[in-house]
């Protein structure tokens, strides 16, 4: 029996995604689960954003205490950022977990799921991609976490002063109460990093499937005449029946990924538009805060491995946003290439109004303003540049002074 042999391949590209938020507490288990289990981890989702709220909390006393120091000001604010982009896109998925379970339903129906072997290497190869980005960027923010905290234990124990972006009540250079706060410190961002990337690798892959499904729609139709054919002299089945059969398929197929593909703008284009908004900053509060660090540092290459999480994620929306509509342009190029000179007058015409319909092209957009494109993601970049340009020269000037 080969791989994934007679599983849901559609559904099983975000398994272990699901797997991963639903133990950082972002996510509810599944229905099916024990009512007793699923009140647990409702209180266990409570209890873990009500963490997540309070280190925030804690990072912005601390920024309004030092708000007159533009250099600690910019050490918290990267942070502090990530935490609230965090926190809105968690309130997305606590907020309509019945519309996300209602996506992760059609990935689970028979037309994401079709069963061809032609279908096959489209779908694994989605498998495959998913699982490894999950686990690079999860090991990617555990081993950027776990570095942010060496300088501070470093410098703790040449018995130099450690200063926290946090706020807390007592002095945190006592030997007890240091190591209390550094490990706060580091299982709260390390908490952070696991959903944050996670969530971003989710929605990431479900657009990623939209790209995945169009494609194999693409194929169906290219190869609509000639399957249907086949089955027709195989089978007791004329070809017109086999043709009605699988063109209704192929609609059907069309309307669901349309309306996967309007859940998931629904659920998520705000939070997505959020990430794009605050992104800009949080790139050049970090390029601001690496610039004159150690190059062979430890801190240096932790804010290195941030921004690469950061850029990365923001290239991944934009990427697979242009993808869907790149294949969901040549639909119509796909309608043509298929051998409709062999069909019956009855089904050209359906064709004709088919092709109208996916005219149409899908065009993922993040608050159903901006495009998920490469144009947009450069235009991030620039934006991000203009900001740590318009920083740097604003605190030279305010050193000439």
């Amino acid at each position: 029996m080969t791989e994934y042999e007679g599983e849901l391949l559609s559904y099983l590209s975000l398994t272990p995604h699901l797997k991963v938020l639903r133990s950082c507490g972002v996510f509810p288990l599944d229905p099916s689960s024990s009512n007793l289990k699923i009140r647990l981890h409702g209180v266990y989702i409570c209890i873990s954003f009500s963490l997540i709220i309070l280190y925030t909390l804690l990072q912005i006393i601390h920024v309004f205490q030092v708000r007159t120091d533009i250099e600690k000001v910019m050490d918290a604010m990267f942070l502090l950022l990530t935490f609230l982009d965090c926190i809105f896109k968690q309130v997305m998925f606590m907020k309509k977990p019945h519309k996300i379970l209602e996506m992760l339903n059609i990935m689970k129906g028979p037309s994401f799921n079709q069963g061809l072997d032609e279908h096959r290497p489209l779908l694994v190869r989605t498998i495959n991609h998913a699982k490894f980005l999950l686990r690079l960027f999860n090991k990617l923010c555990i081993v950027t976490c776990f570095l942010w905290i060496t300088l501070p234990v470093y410098l703790h124990f040449k018995k130099e002063t450690v200063e926290f972006t946090i706020w807390v009540p007592f002095d945190t250079n006592e030997n007890s109460k240091f190591y209390i706060v550094i490990c706060y410190v580091w299982m709260q961002t390390t908490w952070l990093g696991l959903n944050n990337s996670t969530m971003d690798i989710f929605i990431v892959y479900l657009f990623a499937q939209i790209k995945t499904q169009i494609c194999i729609l693409r194929l169906n139709l290219e190869n609509l005449v000639s399957r249907c054919q086949e089955e027709s002299r195989s089978s007791s089945h004329s070809f017109t029946e086999h043709l009605e059969w699988r063109f209704r398929g192929i609609i059907y197929h069309y309307n669901q990924i349309i309306k996967f593909s309007k859940i998931n703008e629904e659920i998520f284009s705000s939070a997505i538009l959020f990430q794009f908004l605050i992104s800009g900053w949080i790139i050049c509060t970090t390029a601001y805060r690496t610039i004159n660090m150690n190059p062979f540092s430890g801190e240096f290459l932790s804010m290195i491995l941030y921004m690469i999480c950061i850029l990365s994620e923001l290239f991944l929306f934009c990427f697979y946003g242009n993808e869907v509509a790149h294949e969901s342009r040549r639909l119509m190029e796909s309608a043509y290439c298929m051998q409709w000179e062999e069909m019956p007058v009855k089904y050209r015409r359906y064709l004709i109004i088919f092709m109208e319909r996916i005219k149409s092209c899908i065009l993922p957009k993040a608050g159903k303003i901006v495009p998920l494109s490469i144009n947009t993601f450069a235009q991030i970049v620039k934006t991000s540049y203009t900001f740590y340009t318009f920083l740097s020269n604003s605190n030279a000037n305010y050193a000439d002074e």
